[in-house]
This record gives structure tokens, sequence and C-alpha cells, in this order.
């Protein structure tokens, strides 16, 4: 699992406890690789394009359908990517500006180089430093692994190949100043740092080419271009597909993204039943009284453990004003909902994937918003 913005989604981020994902950069004289594992529980992930506009650069990102970047690579060279697993003191320093949204995807369409993106968060507020760390590079071989130590902003300036996350131990043995910066090396690693069950897909981005190559466990690589892919315009391919996908008409980007901030409009419930279960098991989470039976086994596992701290994550959005049927889509017998949830002190936009027996195998918040709290005018 990667990041997420504050509060994850209020039932898994609190199992989030462990390092999930890899990634590190393979540099030498004549190339720079940027590789990473994607850890994660959704199976839904994506890789999407964004062509440049005023004041921005072109940009690939991939991550889920949620449409937050968890990594991605611009025309200019630079490329990020996440790993979690930490437990930080973090909070923003006075000054720093907030983001609608996703930072580190504004940081990559907004910056040329590592100095750029080093410089753009000082500036801004990133709060998915409270549980996890980034590592960006650019085509020069340069990187940074930028987090938060102590409550402050920390950054780890490299010049050589470097890398951390789940696949720490094999890193430090196949990782070394004189590693090649070649494709197959880079694969061999990664694949090597596999989660048995949890990675979801691998990708290398290759900063001078603009070259991407995107795999899943023992598949070939896919390889696409940057440039040419932002010639057709905005658009995104579902990574389990996208040898099929490739070879279609371009998915258009529109209505990919999922902020709280769009101009949702309430209309008519048409499975008010599902809503409804839905409002019984937050209310049974605010209680701190989840119930097995209403959830996969496998998500159970993850989450019974986390009641009290999901039971407080919920507690401080305040009371539950509303719940807004946004989206739904099948898949097989699986069904995914996104939901749009009104507290009295912030709004919650929430995809939930039910399987077949109506039990709940993933949750995720695609994005918090938190209200201002208004000062009370004096009386004076």
């Amino acid at each position: 699992m990667k990041r997420h913005l504050a509060f994850g989604w209020l039932w898994f981020l609190a199992a989030a406890s462990v390092q999930a994902c890899t990634i590190f950069v393979l540099t030498d004289t004549n190339r720079v690789l940027f590789c990473n594992n994607e850890d994660a529980t959704s199976p839904m992930t994506r890789i999407w394009f964004v062509p440049a506009g005023e004041g921005r650069y072109g940009c690939a990102y991939v991550g889920f359908d949620n449409s937050l970047g968890q990594g991605g690579l611009n025309t200019e060279g630079l490329a990020y990517d996440w790993v979690a697993g930490w437990n930080e003191t973090w909070e923003p320093d006075a000054g720093q500006a907030r983001i609608e949204g996703n930072p580190a995807e504004r940081m990559l369409a907004t910056c040329a180089t590592l100095d750029d993106a080093v410089a753009f968060f000082r500036r801004h507020y990133e709060p998915g430093f409270g549980y996890a760390r980034i590592l960006v590079a650019d085509k020069t071989g340069a990187s940074a692994m930028i987090r938060a130590k102590d409550g402050k902003l920390f950054v780890d300036p490299a010049n050589q190949c470097r890398g951390f996350g789940y696949g720490q131990r094999t890193l430090d043995q196949m990782l070394a100043p004189s590693s090649e910066a070649t494709l197959a090396n880079g694969m061999k690693i990664l694949r090597a740092c596999i989660q048995p069950v949890g990675t979801r897909y691998s990708n290398v981005f290759d900063l001078k080419s603009g070259d991407i190559f995107i795999f899943q466990r023992s598949e070939a690589e896919m390889k696409l271009n940057l440039a040419a892919e932002l010639k057709k315009g905005a658009h995104y391919y579902d990574i389990p597909q996208i040898r099929e996908q490739f070879k279609e008409p371009p998915q258009p980007l529109a209505g990919m993204k999922r902020f709280v901030t769009e101009p949702f409009q309430a209309g008519p419930d048409p499975e008010p039943k599902v809503t409804a279960q839905f409002r019984k098991m937050l209310g049974d989470a605010t209680r701190g009284e989840m119930e097995a039976a209403d959830y996969a086994p496998e998500f159970w596992k993850t989450i019974s453990g986390k009641q009290k701290q999901t039971q407080a994550d919920l507690n401080g959005l305040g009371d539950l004003i509303s719940i807004m049927p946004v989206e739904r889509s099948k898949e097989g017998k699986e069904r995914c909902y996104w939901y749009r949830l009104e507290f009295t002190k912030g709004t919650v936009f929430q995809v939930v994937i039910v399987d077949a027996e109506n039990r709940v195998k993933y949750s995720d918040s695609v994005d918090t918003y938190l209200k201002t709290p208004t000062t009370p005018k004096s009386s004076n």
C-alpha cells in the first residue's frame, strides 16, 4: 500500500504499519532508471497521461482508479514515487501553502529538477510525510529521499544508485554504486523484491529517453513512450488490460478525477439498500462495534485489530450529515461504489468494493477535505 491523503481511509490507513512498495534509482553515465514495485490491496491499477498546459509539464502517472498518482514521470525527466509504513510527527510549518488534491502530482507538473522538487516541498504542505517517504530523481542521476524527521522536513540527497522500501534487504545485496543502469538489471531487482501477494505492478522510467516499462509479476514488460503517449491527448490504460487497450482508441481521462471539491449533483439513489448498509457500517465503526460478517475475511484480518484507531479517526470528522452515491461499476461478481461523505468537520470521497456475498473487500478514501473551524466573534 502507498500513500493516501490525510485520514487515508479511516479503516485502511490504520492498517498501514509496515513498509510497502520498493523504489530505487539505477544511474550511470548512460542512463538513469527509476524503478518501483507497487504494493497494495486494490487490483484496480492504472497509468494515465496528462499533456502540458499553461504553467505545467506533460506527465505520466501510475496508481489506481482513484486518480491519485502514486508515482510519475514528466517531460523534463523528473520522477517520484512513495513508500508507506512510518508514523512521524508532521504538521505544516508557518507559511507553508496547502494544495487541493495531490501535492506530489502538482510537484511533478511544475518542477523540472530535483532542486525544484525539494524547494516545492519546503513551500507546500504534503500530509503524506506523516506516514510515508518519497524518492525523487531527475535525469542527471541526482535523487533525494524526502521525509519528516523530528517534525521537520528532512532531505537525504545522493548521486548514485540507491533505494528503500519493502525489499530493503534485497536492495542491500543487489544494489550498489556500481550497478549497471540497464532495463534487465532493473527488472531483475524488481522481481527479486516483489511481495508474494501484495505487488500489483512494477514500472521502470527511463528519465533521459522518456521510455516507460510496466509489467505484472512474471509477465513480459510493456513499453510505452511519454512523448508519444502525450501526443494522443489526456488518456489512461487499465494496467491489467494495457496490451489490449493499447490497440484501441485511447480512453479519455475526463471523468477519472476524483476530488471532493468536484461539483457532484445529488440524484436518485439507484441502490438505497447498499447505501443503507454502508451507513450502518459507518455507524458501527464510529461506535467501535464493527462486525466481521460485513467484511470479506482477508480484509477483516487487516482492519479488525484497528477498531479503536478507526473509531478515533471517524469521530475526528464529527457527525455524519449525508452520504451521496456518485458512481457505481461492476466487474465480474464484484461491485464498486463511489460515495461523497459529508461530516460536520470534513468531507470524504470514498470508494468501496463489495464481493459476491455483499461483503466489503476493499475500501479507501480518495480525497479528504477538512473544514476550517470558525472563530467565534467577540462580544465586545
